[in-house]
C-alpha cells in the first residue's frame, strides 16, 4: 500500500477503480485530483493506492481537530480504507450499537462510519442521521462501496469508460485524469431551460450523479446500485392540526440542536425570512454568543437586509451585515464564475458566494434555512397552484381577459410592475394547463421557444414526475420539488458556493426524520387560504416579530439587470461570442445570439436576461475545461 498525507494550513473525496486489476492508478493524477478539491478541505490532504484502487481526500476539520481524523482512514488490520465527506450527527448513538470490543483511534464520525459499514454492511448507512458521501474499499474481497445521503446535501459523481470508474465530490477533479470530455446534449438542453442540470445527468456525457439516497458497490464483475431512501414512501398521518403544530416545533428544535455540535466557531445565515429566522432563533437558544450573517443590496427592490437586522435585534444575536453593490460584483465576477465545476446559472448563487466568503472570516460552520420552502410549500408557485385549484370558472375567465391586455406591457424581473405582470401572465397560462403541465412549466426560467432557437441541437427534456401524483393534492408538488429543485438547484448552489471558502453549511430542515414527518402531514396544514408554510408559521408565531411572520415571500435574488449591464456588455463582446468561435464550437445558433445582443443593447431583452446570463456562464466554463485544443473534447 502506498500512503501519503500532508497537513496544510471541508471535505472533498476522490476515488478511482481500474478495470484491469493488473494495473495501478497514477499517483500524480490522483494527487492532482485531490489538489483540485483543496478548497473543500484545506486542513489536510491524503491519498492511498491499493492494487487497482486509489482513494484521495481533502479535509476540513470540524470534529476532532487532531491528525487522527485525517483521511484516507483505515481500521487496525488495514483491510478497509475509507474516504468520507459530511457529518454524522448521531454518530455517538450509532457508536453504542457497535460491538463493545470495537477499537477506535479517534473521536470522529468518520471512524464510526467506517466501523459501522464493516460490522453491518451497506445497510448500516440507514442508521446515520446527517449528510454524507463516502467510498470504502475492502482489499480482501476487492470491493469498492459507495453511498450518498438521503436528501443529496453532499455531492457524489461517477465517471465510467472502458477502462475505469472515477468518483469525486466535484467535476473539477475528473479533469486531472485521462477522460472523455464529450458533452451531454440533454444536459445542455436542461441547463438552457432550468439554469441548472438535473441528475443523474451532468454536463459531461460519461459523468453521472449518484442520486440522493443511493448506495452501491463495484466488484471485478460489475457495478450495482440500490436506493435506500424514497421520499414518497411515507404513509399519510391522521393527526389534528394543533397536535401536528406542536410536533413540528419539537422536531425542528431537535433538528437544529443536533447540528450545533462542532469543535470550531459556528454561526447562522439570517436573511430575515421565516426559515432562517427560525433556525437562528433556535440556534441562539443553544449558543448565547451566536453570530448571524446577512447580505443586502444597494438596489431597494432586492434588499431585505432590514428584516434580518430586525430578527437579529429580536433574538439578540451578534449580527454581521454585508452590503453589496455593483463594484463588489465586478470585483468577484470572474472568481464567482470559476467556482462552478459545471455550468450552473442560478444567479442567486452570487449572493451565497459572497455571504459564505464573508461568514468564513469569523466562523467555520453556518446553519441555514434551506429546504423549508420545499417541505412546507413556501414558493410562489405553491401558492399559485393552490389558487388555481380553488379558482372558479368566472374568475378564471376574468383573469385570462386581463392577462391578454397585460401582454402588451413589459414583463421581467427588473422592477416591481414588470415582475408583477410576469407573474400574472404565468398564472394565467397555468389556468389552461393540468397539474403536471403547470409544474413542468413553472420549473423553467427560460422559455422553450428561446432555447430551441438558441441551440443547434434542441431536444425535449422529459422528466417523469408521475410517482408524485401531481394531480392528487399539493403534497405531490412538494415531493417533486424535493426530488428536483432541492438537490440539483438549491443544495448544489449552497454546497459549491460555501465549499469554495471551506465553509460547512448545515440544513436542519433536511433532517430526514423531520422530512418524513412533514411529508406525512395533510397538504392543507402547509398550504391553505391563510397562506404558505402555515403550520411552520403557526408553530413559531409566539417567538418571532409579527412583521417577519406577515411579510410576503421574496426569493433570494440579486439585482442582475442593474449589476450585469456593464459586465455583460463586455462579456458579449468577447471572442467566445464571435461568429468564428460560435460556428466552430457548433453548439449555438449565431444568428440568434446576434438577435439577443441587439435586444440587450436596446434594453428590450426582458426575461431573456437569464438566457444571456446562462450563455455567459456556459461559455466561461467551456473555455476553461473543454476548449478547441483539447484532443479529448468533442462537440456532441
Amino acid at each position: 500500500m502506498i500512503f501519503t498525507a500532508k497537513v496544510k494550513t471541508l471535505c472533498g473525496l476522490v476515488g478511482i477503480w481500474l478495470k484491469n486489476n493488473n494495473t495501478s492508478p497514477n499517483v500524480s493524477q490522483l494527487g492532482n485530483a485531490v489538489q483540485a478539491l483543496v478548497h473543500r478541505g484545506p486542513d489536510a490532504q491524503g491519498q492511498c493506492i491499493n492494487q487497482q484502487v486509489g482513494l484521495g481526500h481533502a479535509r476540513l476539520s470540524i470534529l476532532d481537530l487532531s491528525a487522527n481524523g485525517n483521511q484516507p482512514m483505515s481500521e487496525s488490520s488495514n483491510r478497509y480504507t475509507l474516504v468520507f465527506n459530511g457529518e454524522i450527527y448521531n454518530y455517538q448513538a450509532v457508536k453504542k450499537q457497535l460491538p463493545p470490543d470495537t477499537v477506535f483511534h479517534s473521536d470522529t464520525d468518520t471512524e464510526v462510519l467506517l466501523q459501522t459499514i464493516i460490522h453491518f454492511g451497506l445497510e448500516g448507512v440507514k442508521l446515520f442521521n446527517g449528510f454524507f458521501a463516502f467510498l470504502l474499499y475492502d482489499k480482501i474481497d476487492n470491493v469498492l462501496y459507495f453511498g450518498r445521503d438521503r436528501m443529496g446535501i453532499k455531492p457524489l459523481y461517477i465517471y465510467e469508460d472502458e477502462t475505469q470508474y472515477i468518483f469525486s465530490s466535484e467535476l473539477h477533479a475528473f479533469f486531472q485524469f485521462d477522460i472523455d470530455k464529450s458533452l451531454d446534449q440533454e444536459a445542455i438542453n436542461s441547463l438552457f431551460e432550468y439554469t441548472y442540470i438535473p441528475g443523474p445527468n451532468t454536463i459531461l456525457k460519461k459523468v453521472k450523479q449518484i442520486l440522493p439516497g443511493s448506495m452501491g458497490k463495484i466488484t471485478t464483475r460489475e457495478m450495482t446500485m440500490s436506493t435506500y431512501f424514497d421520499l414518497s414512501a411515507v404513509a399519510p398521518l391522521k393527526i389534528t392540526y394543533e397536535e401536528a403544530k406542536k410536533e413540528v416545533k419539537k422536531r425542528v428544535i431537535s433538528a437544529v440542536e443536533k447540528r450545533m455540535i462542532a469543535d470550531v466557531p459556528l454561526g447562522a445565515f439570517l436573511s430575515g425570512g421565516l426559515d432562517s429566522s427560525i433556525v437562528s432563533l433556535i440556534s441562539k437558544g443553544f449558543k448565547s454568543d451566536l453570530k448571524t450573517f446577512s447580505v443586502g443590496f444597494d438596489v431597494p427592490f432586492f434588499d431585505e437586509s432590514a428584516y434580518a437586522s430586525e430578527v437579529a435585534n429580536h433574538i439578540q444575536s451578534d449580527h454581521q451585515r454585508l452590503m453589496l453593490g455593483k463594484a463588489d460584483f465586478k470585483k468577484e465576477f470572474q472568481n464567482f464564475l470559476n467556482a462552478n465545476d459545471q455550468p450552473f446559472a442560478d444567479s442567486s448563487a452570487f449572493a451565497v458566494y459572497v455571504l459564505s466568503q464573508f461568514a468564513k472570516q469569523q466562523v467555520d460552520v453556518c446553519l441555514s434555512g434551506d429546504g423549508a420552502d420545499e417541505l412546507f410549500g413556501g414558493y410562489r408557485k405553491h401558492a399559485a397552484e393552490y389558487r388555481i385549484r380553488n379558482t372558479n370558472k368566472a374568475k378564471a375567465l376574468l383573469i385570462k381577459s386581463i392577462a391578454k391586455v397585460g401582454r402588451f406591457f413589459p414583463q421581467g424581473r427588473d422592477g416591481k410592475w414588470h415582475d408583477l405582470n410576469r407573474k400574472f401572465q404565468k398564472f394565467s397560462r397555468g389556468l389552461e394547463q393540468n397539474a403536471a403541465e403547470r409544474y413542468a412549466s413553472w420549473l423553467k426560467f427560460i422559455p422553450m421557444d428561446a432555447k430551441n432557437k438558441l441551440l443547434i441541437t434542441p431536444k425535449t427534456v422529459a422528466i417523469d414526475f408521475s410517482e408524485f401524483h401531481l394531480d392528487k393534492d399539493l403534497n405531490g408538488m412538494l415531493l417533486a420539488d424535493q426530488s428536483m429543485v432541492l438537490p440539483y438547484d438549491m443544495l448544489t448552489k449552497v454546497d459549491r458556493m460555501s465549499m469554495r471558502f471551506s465553509l460547512e453549511v448545515r440544513t436542519p430542515f433536511l433532517d430526514h426524520e423531520l422530512v418524513n414527518y412533514i411529508n406525512s402531514l395533510p397538504a392543507e396544514y402547509k398550504l391553505n387560504k391563510n397562506g404558505r408554510k402555515q403550520i411552520l408559521m403557526d408553530a413559531f408565531a409566539a417567538d418571532l416579530p409579527p412583521n417577519i411572520l406577515k411579510r410576503p415571500k421574496k426569493g433570494f435574488e440579486i439585482p442582475i439587470f442593474d449589476w450585469l449591464k456593464e459586465e455583460l456588455d463586455l462579456a458579449l463582446k468577447q471572442d467566445c461570442f464571435s461568429a468564428t468561435f460560435i460556428k466552430r464550437q457548433n453548439i449555438f445558433n449565431y444568428d440568434y445570439i446576434c438577435d439577443l445582443q441587439k435586444k440587450w443593447h436596446l434594453g428590450t431583452v426582458g426575461d431573456g436576461i437569464y438566457l444571456v446570463w446562462t450563455l455567459i456562464v456556459f461559455q466561461n466554463w467551456w473555455q476553461q475545461y473543454i476548449g478547441f485544443n483539447d484532443k479529448k473534447s468533442k462537440d456532441t
